[in-house]
């Protein structure tokens, strides 16, 4: 078994946000790593939420789905799928609530290497059976040079 060879890159991402009318962005950027295992591309790093605390997230990315994993301070696991109804959930210190993510974009582009991208992602998020906005997700990964 050989070992994953994991590329140090630099993770930018972007979220925007409408709820009731309201606009928010998000944005985050982070040391990570890169590193493919079977027909899908990961991409780790760690953040650091005010007065939540540390919360290490795992992106997992095909051609036209995205998985994103966190765990930590706050646990969270959300597949976006095109056209597609998916279900997930986000815990907190405070309790767990499912999601429900209706993904209408995905675009995953790559360099030649594959170890810069951008990736796009765009979905209505439902929270326990409540509409809790639209969200824009916009992720750059350059490797680190």
């Amino acid at each position: 078994m050989s070992e994953t060879l994991k590329t140090p890159v630099e993770v930018k991402m972007t979220t925007n946000i409408r709820q009731q009318g309201e606009k928010d962005q998000v944005n985050l950027e982070a040391k990570g790593e890169l590193y493919k295992k079977n027909n899908f591309t990961y991409v780790n790093f760690k953040e650091e939420l005010d007065e939540i605390g540390e919360v290490s997230t795992v992106l997992k990315v095909g051609e036209q789905e995205i998985t994103v994993i966190r765990s930590g301070s706050v646990a969270m696991r959300q597949l976006y799928q095109y056209g597609e109804i998916t279900e997930g959930s986000y815990e907190t210190p405070y309790g767990k609530l499912i999601t429900e993510a209706e993904t209408d974009q995905v675009a995953v582009m790559w360099s030649d290497s594959g170890k810069t991208g951008r990736i796009q992602f765009g979905y209505d998020l439902t929270l326990q059976g409540s509409a809790a906005g639209r969200y824009d997700v916009t992720i750059s990964i350059e490797e680190e040079t």
